[in-house]
């Protein structure tokens, strides 16, 4: 208890020396703090981020294998077309029809891989609705007469007609792509669910203006005609079960920016389950991808490791793809102001230790008479510390103190400025034109989880991951602590060796 006495007598007796040293270690402690600061902000927010982004994958026909099987239709006429179309046999017809499409085995024996959290299969075709008309196509078609007047039949609209519309299929129709990223939304009815896929119930959704135009509702029926088929088996009726609209069409059109009478650009899609689909495509056993969501970003690796084994033997037919790329696009910013923010720490902590030390050095070498003088009377080198100890903790408290204050109001200001200015881009989804007849491209960067160009979620998203919050958390405060504790004991060095090896009598018969 005298220790602790003397040791704070010390500290407000030489205040001006004192707070000259305060000074200097709040300005240091308050820069590796807000640097600490930063680090943590960059870290939660990476986690974050990578239970979002980066976590999901889809197996698909790689798009070097479509782009070789497109050049190789390419160079063929339409008469050598038509002549093999006409001598292929039955099973030939479904190995053509199902070239660019995935086995369902291998999509659901991937899905077995313990890091795969959740999983679909998706496949999305046209298919032939009697009755109804595609506003979409018919300003489609209008855009694609050539010269002569005929209807362009290549690339991925060629074997579509006015009475074609866009399928998609899944095993759940709510965690279809359009609705989960807000593209989309269900305005009446309800979604299709696994077990209308499992037992392949004749359902389907359809788009608000559509049903509006054709006086259709929930519980009626619309007949869609299977691909290659004819007579009266060649139809599936198909009851309606629910209603979407496409939100940001449906903006548009309240707004009067778009006229949905003479254009609908939301109305030539349905959604049904895949096994429905599969059968209106007459492509039982196929699906166009796997979609997997696993457990976090750093799995990439491993998942297509065991990719490469499943696929072996298929000459590099599928391909996995990720969204890495949107990970590493948005947490790379982060990560480097992270990088940063560790070596900015580091330098800052050591300009502390090196204060603290040469503060001490001048301190204790200007004290020696008095260090000599107390252990002349009596007192042990663990009381004389223990002054200096007091003294040292005192100083470093005060200016820890006030650095995490500061640091709650620069942290936010530092962390705008260690992180680096980023441009937002938008990628572009396209489809090469001029194609063979039926053959329709998926590009190896555009996966089905990124919806329609209609989402209105995406984008919003990486902005707002793309800016890093600095907020004071509570681990902060005990990593001031750790800070506190580590410059004290580096503090104490100089007085511990110089008191130990200092002696009275010598020190006295100096004066």
């Amino acid at each position: 208890m005298r220790s602790f006495q003397r040791g704070f007598r010390s500290f407000r007796r030489n205040y001006v020396r004192n707070l000259i040293v305060m000074v200097l270690l709040f300005v240091c402690l308050t820069f590796s703090m807000s640097m600490l600061a930063v680090k943590l902000a960059a870290d939660n927010q990476v986690e974050t981020i990578k239970q979002t982004v980066g976590n999901y994958g889809e197996i698909k026909v790689g798009s070097d294998y479509q782009m070789k099987q497109f050049q190789e239709e390419r160079q063929k006429s339409a008469a050598e077309r038509q002549a093999e179309a006409r001598s292929m046999t039955a099973e030939e017809e479904f190995a053509n029809s199902v070239a660019g499409l995935v086995p369902e085995k291998l999509s659901d024996k991937f899905s077995k891989d313990e890091y795969i959290r959740t999983y679909d299969k998706v496949l999305e075709t046209g298919v032939t609705v009697n009755g109804l008309t595609n506003t979409s196509l018919q300003q489609l078609f209008q855009l694609r007469r050539n010269p002569e007047g005929d209807e362009d039949g290549g690339g991925p609209m060629g074997n579509l007609n006015q009475n074609s519309f866009f399928f998609a299929g899944n095993t759940n129709g709510a965690s279809a792509s359009d609705f989960t990223t807000g593209a989309k939304k269900l305005v009446e009815g309800k979604h299709f669910t696994y077990e209308d896929y499992k037992n392949e119930n004749p359902v389907v959704i359809i788009e608000k203006n559509l049903a509006t135009d054709n006086e259709l509702g929930i519980g009626d029926t619309v007949e869609a005609q299977i691909a290659g088929a004819t007579g009266a088996d060649s139809y599936v009726e198909l009851k309606i079960i629910g209603i979407y609209e496409t939100v940001e069409a449906e903006q548009q059109s309240q707004s009067g920016s778009i006229d949905t009478a003479e254009f609908n650009p939301a109305g030539n899609k349905f959604y049904a389950p895949l096994s429905v689909v599969q059968e209106l495509n007459a492509t039982q056993g196929y699906v166009e991808l796997g979609s997997y969501y696993f457990d976090s970003v750093d799995d990439t690796a491993a998942l297509k490791a065991t990719f490469k084994k499943e696929t072996a033997g298929t000459g590099g037919k599928y391909e996995f793809a990720t969204d890495r790329s949107d990970y590493q696009a948005i947490a790379d910013p982060l990560l480097k102001a992270r990088n940063t923010s560790v070596i900015g720490l580091a330098g800052a902590l050591g300009a502390c230790a090196l204060i603290i030390l040469l503060a001490m050095i001048i301190i204790v070498s200007g004290r020696t008479r008095e260090l000599g003088i107390l252990k002349a009377i009596g007192s042990t080198d663990r009381q004389v510390i223990s002054q200096f100890a007091v003294e040292v903790i005192c100083v470093c408290l005060v200016a820890i103190i006030l650095a995490m204050g500061a640091t709650a109001v620069v942290g936010q200001s530092m962390g705008n400025w260690l992180l680096p200015k980023t441009k937002t881009t938008t990628s572009q989804q396209s489809e090469p034109q001029g194609g063979p007849p039926g053959m329709r491209m998926r590009g190896g960067d555009n996966l089905y989880k990124e919806g329609s160009r209609f989402s209105v979620n995406a984008s919003s998203q990486k902005q707002q991951a793309q800016k890093l919050n600095v907020v004071y958390r509570g681990s902060l405060f005990l990593y001031g602590i750790l800070i506190l504790v580590g410059i004290s004991l580096v503090g104490m060095a100089i007085p511990v060796f110089w008191i130990i090896r200092l002696r009275p009598a010598r020190v006295l018969s100096m004066e």
